[in-house]
């Protein structure tokens, strides 16, 4: 079979939902781009003004130049607020021996500011500690950094990032219904305030205030994946934009700055946004030429003379309730990993950055909604700190791009004529100015494996491929015999540890007692108006007329973005009452009585968030605040109290802090809405040198929060997929007691854990020198 292929090709045809990220979506149905194009063809729209210190970077079509030489960043994502801090230096470390060059992370709004300030010029309720330590802990360790403090950062993180306290400053006239993202002014007065706050610790750090030879913050994203704002009108994003960049310039950011999949920022002639640099984010899974290819020609088209640097390029994909977990789902192999690289080396990549590339959780309460408290996204180095075949990859892959990784972006593309004996396997090729030739030898079937060879006008070769097997085929100039690439790094020996697995037994299982202090919850208020921001179980208390019907307005199926309903547990007399029925706004339930008799019932209900979804919307908007719409009866509102206790009962428990009335029982429902399941265990200390995680696993029935020594783990759902939890090391109490509490609420089988273990997961264990 012969066949010609040119470096750019045509795509067409349909796109998986499940497998694409929404950035992916947005752009897949333009075919505009599906043209002819190539690298040297692209006539430079930047001017030079643009670069503030052009001799410590810069960058052109090709590359990125720091202090005069081409660098390609090589970079992975890993986010410290999902990681404990004194894990730190091992996952700066793993990054570091894994090749990159480079570190990326979001810098979360709500994470840095969690109670509410008074007004943007109020900087009393910000700590920017831990972004400092980080960016500091990334120099220590050699690496440059990439910064993307939103202000909506996604990452599907409670609210996108945003504070929860923030629709409050929501005027009661603005520009655009939803608020969120827009360029309102009260709303840019509040990312000015948040921008400064970032400003102010990221400038010091920025490679351009560091001594020739350091590292430090290289580059600096506004915004984040504003092609998914359909709502504004392009002219308003774009002055939102301006008026972005102009903030962090006028706070000291004086490196490049960058957007992700945000057109508005493409294609600009003059002004501060001729210097921006729109990166390529892509999640294809399998199909890589037809969902990533056309991207890469979308920015090739309209961003003449920038050079492709890819903003997240698919290290793995999230888990949600309900679903799969990362490592079980389809189109993440290791080897999808390999290939994708060297799909954007082929297309002429100078920076990429993987998302993730550490993988973190989502403590308490802080994951998006429906979010599993795992974010190990299949990442390279595990949410546990156990690295995989992916991180082998990683380290492949890195060693190619320090022998070749300039020299391929700086190569031309060059159309080849071949014969393969397998019709899956494709080829292409780069040159550079010196001849030396880079033949991309790839496939994306990925059932078996591939060998056969490949006959050119010049030579002929064979090659071996893995299933979705992709390689590079490097040929010096004057040589006829040459070199594969990558090349994996020889499988790593780990130590052999014998650890028993821990049987946990039940020390007690306590029923959460009501409540004795009640807050009145002004009419259509909600928690987060009295200073809570916390997702955990709320219990609220209203009195009724018996025999009626009950209404409480809640998030109801579909309703936010394809997601389940909040739930609300209603219990009168001691017992728990069924849905009588429900719609996307509210839940109905039979009060007991005799609706002819005048008198009321005391109802108390347990109101479980699924958490705040990390998409901005009008929608969303409407139903951002914490807690339940309304509660109501014959079409009129109740009054409410509420009591917001779980939470910090929890803390105390793992902490082995049993309260006076929970030892006397005091306030005991019949049916408990809320059971708490109490263990105590103690853990060996580690062999000498050696290091293994820790997970704990679960067997049960209905939803809630694991404790362990005063920290909370996360969220446990009844429909998982999550059975085991990565316990960090740095809260384990090693060679004593420690405390670890579950509270569940009832779902459909109840609330009860059949089994709990804690297991050394051995396997992973590692030698280490220092801790």
């Amino acid at each position: 079979m012969k066949t010609m292929f040119l470096f750019a090709v045509f795509f067409s045809g349909l796109f998986s939902l499940s497998a694409q990220n929404i950035t992916d979506i947005a752009v897949m149905k333009d075919k505009s781009a599906d043209i002819l194009i190539e690298n040297d063809s692209q006539v430079s729209s930047i001017d030079d003004s643009v670069f503030i210190h052009p001799d410590r970077i810069r960058y052109d079509q090709r590359c990125i130049q720091i202090d005069g030489k081409d660098v390609f960043v090589f970079s992975g994502a890993f986010h410290y607020f999902r990681v404990p801090q004194p894990l730190w230096v091992d996952r700066f470390k793993k990054l570091k021996e894994g090749g990159f060059n480079c570190v990326e992370t979001y810098i979360p709004w709500n994470w840095h500011e969690r109670k509410m300030p008074h007004s943007p010029q109020d900087e009393s309720c910000l700590d920017m500690k831990e972004l400092d330590d980080f960016l500091k802990m990334a120099e220590d360790f050699g690496l440059y950094v990439i910064v993307r403090p939103g202000p909506y950062i996604c990452a599907e993180w409670s609210g996108g990032g945003f504070p929860q306290w923030i629709m409050q400053k929501k005027p009661a006239k603005t520009t655009f219904d939803t608020w969120l993202q827009s360029n309102d002014p009260e709303f840019m007065r509040w990312n000015e305030h948040w921008y400064k706050a970032v400003c102010r610790v990221v400038a010091p750090h920025q490679l351009t205030r560091k001594e020739r030879g350091r590292t430090g913050v290289i580059l600096f994203q506004v915004e984040n994946e504003f092609n998914r704002i359909k709502w504004f009108p392009k002219e308003a994003k774009k002055e939102y934009l301006v008026q972005l960049s102009q903030i962090v310039r006028k706070y000291g950011i004086d490196v490049p700055i960058i957007t992700c999949w945000t057109n508005e920022a493409r294609n600009v002639e003059n002004g501060v946004l001729n210097g921006v640099v729109d990166m390529v984010n892509s999640y294809p899974r399998w199909e890589i030429e037809k969902n990533f290819g056309r991207l890469i020609n979308q920015q090739l088209q309209t961003q003449p003379g920038k050079p492709l640097i890819s903003g997240e390029l698919q290290g793995g994909w999230m888990s949600e309730v309900g679903g799969k977990l990362s490592w079980e789902q389809d189109g993440l192999s290791p080897g999808q990993t390999q290939n994708i690289t060297l799909y954007a080396l082929q297309r002429g990549f100078c920076g990429i950055n993987y998302y993730m590339t550490v993988g973190g959780t989502n403590f308490d309460d802080w994951g998006a909604r429906q979010m599993t408290a795992t974010y190990d996204y299949a990442a390279g180095i595990a949410e546990n700190g156990s690295t995989n075949e992916r991180y082998r990859r990683f380290q492949g892959l890195a060693h190619l791009l320090k022998e070749h990784g300039t020299q391929i972006a700086r190569a031309n593309v060059f159309p080849v004529e071949y014969i393969s004996t397998d019709p899956d396997v494709k080829l292409a090729l780069r040159q550079a100015s010196n001849g030396d030739r880079y033949y991309f030898v790839r496939t994306e079937e990925h059932t078996r494996h591939h060998f056969g060879s490949i006959q050119t006008s010049e030579f002929t070769f064979n090659f071996a491929l893995e299933p979705f097997g992709s390689m590079v085929y490097y040929l010096p100039v004057g040589e006829s015999k040459g070199d594969w690439w990558p090349k994996l790094p020889e499988l790593e020996t780990r130590p052999v540890v014998k650890v028993d697995t821990i049987k946990l037994e039940l020390d007690k299982q306590i029923p959460d007692l009501l409540p004795i202090r009640w807050n009145k919850r002004k009419e259509r208020e909600y928690l987060d108006n009295d200073g809570i921001y916390g997702r955990h179980f709320v219990y609220y208390r209203t009195y009724a007329p018996q025999g009626k019907i009950l209404e409480v307005g809640r998030i109801g199926h579909k309703l936010i973005n394809g997601t389940d309903a909040d739930e609300v547990l209603v219990s009168v007399h001691g017992k728990r009452l069924h849905i009588w029925k429900e719609d996307a706004y509210s839940a109905y339930y039979q009060l007991p009585g005799d609706s002819t008799i005048t008198g009321q019932v005391e109802v108390i209900m347990l109101f479980e968030s699924k958490g705040l979804h990390y998409h901005t919307k009008k929608i969303v908007e409407d139903y951002w605040g914490i807690g339940v719409n309304y509660v109501r009866c014959n079409g009129e509102e109740l009054a409410l109290e509420y009591a917001y206790t779980e939470n910090e009962r929890g803390l105390n428990l793992s902490k082995g802090i049993v309260s006076q009335e929970m030892q006397t029982g005091v306030g005991k429902p019949y049916e408990p809405l809320l059971l708490w399941h109490v263990y105590s265990f103690i853990l060996p200390e580690y062999p000498h040198r050696i290091w293994f995680p820790y997970h704990l696993r679960l067997e049960h029935s209905g939803n809630g929060f694991i404790y362990l020594n005063g920290h909370c783990i996360g969220r446990c759902w009844h429909k998982g997929p999550q059975r085991e939890y990565y316990i960090p090391e740095c809260w384990l109490n090693l060679g004593g007691e420690n405390h670890l509490v579950v509270s569940l609420r009832p779902t459909i089988d109840g609330a009860d854990i059949r089994k709990a273990e804690i297991i050394p997961v051995t396997w992973m264990a590692e030698r280490r020198d220092s801790w």
